[in-house]
């Protein structure tokens, strides 16, 4: 074979190769993405794991708000709540001080002691527990403070406590209601703005709570073969390509030394 011939062979196999790669892989993607309307159009729920479900909560707009409701209810009659779970780790004396602070304020603060897990219908941001608390108060305007496991959230309605962080100092030991406490007392001594002419952390300008982490998915009938990946599988195919071809040009060589020789 001339050396022109050989080259040729080289050139059509490098090619076939790349343009074999650059097709497979959209071929690829356009399956998958074929898959993903399916799935998307045929009503079926699918859920990964036992805690997807509930993980879906956290942003959904039309959440059960029972729970949010029983709680308002009861922070009616006492300002602190205690969920059943949390009941061990409080004392009767930081509760008492808690009722006493908070007591005839012209803006009330009101205390939730909550188990929060991120298999709740808030996936544990206790912020937006107490947002959707907040919403089911009664009153015009009002703060509630959600103490958790490990972490604590802070909701306004109405108006907004300037609290300059949510970092209030505690003590690692502390139970529950002594850090509730010290959450009241922090609070307590906040100016207090007018919803006009400041940011509420956790509600919206109509009272709504404000969901941070919006679950965004991507359309599956608008997702498209990225140029990054045509351009990969392209690179991708002519390098094997050019292996190949070069590979068969020294084998052939090769072959032809060896058939001289024998």
């Amino acid at each position: 074979m001339n050396p022109v011939a050989k080259f040729g062979a080289a050139v059509v196999i490098f090619g076939a190769v790349a343009t074999g790669s650059a097709i497979y892989s959209s071929s690829e993607f356009d399956e998958a993405k074929q898959a993903r309307i399916a799935a998307a159009n045929d009503g079926t729920v699918v859920v990964d794991s036992i805690y997807g479900d509930r993980i879906e909560g956290r942003y959904d707009p039309n959440y059960d708000p029972s729970r949010y409701q029983a709680i308002a209810k009861s922070l009616q009659s006492d300002p602190i709540y205690i969920d059943a779970y949390r009941a061990f780790d409080v004392d009767d004396e930081s509760l008492a001080t808690i009722r006493d602070e908070v007591e005839s304020l012209e803006m009330p603060i009101y205390v939730a002691i909550l188990a929060t897990s991120q298999v709740d219908d808030a996936d544990g941001n206790p912020d937006l527990l107490a947002a959707r608390v907040a919403q089911e108060l009664p009153d015009e305007r009002a703060t509630v403070v959600v103490v958790g496991d490990v972490t604590e959230g802070i909701a306004d309605k109405g108006a907004v406590r300037d609290l300059d962080t949510y970092d209030v100092e505690t003590d690692v030991d502390d139970n529950d209601s002594a850090v509730a406490l010290d959450y009241v007392r922090a609070l307590k001594g906040a100016e207090v703005e007018d919803w006009q002419h400041s940011m509420s952390r956790s509600l919206d300008d109509e009272g709504q709570p404000i969901v941070v982490d919006e679950d965004a998915p991507d359309d599956p009938a608008t997702l498209a073969y990225p140029v990054g990946a045509a351009v990969w599988s392209t690179v991708l195919g002519l390098i094997v390509g050019g292996s190949l071809g070069i590979g068969g040009l020294l084998g052939w060589r090769a072959f032809k030394k060896r058939r001289r020789n024998s």
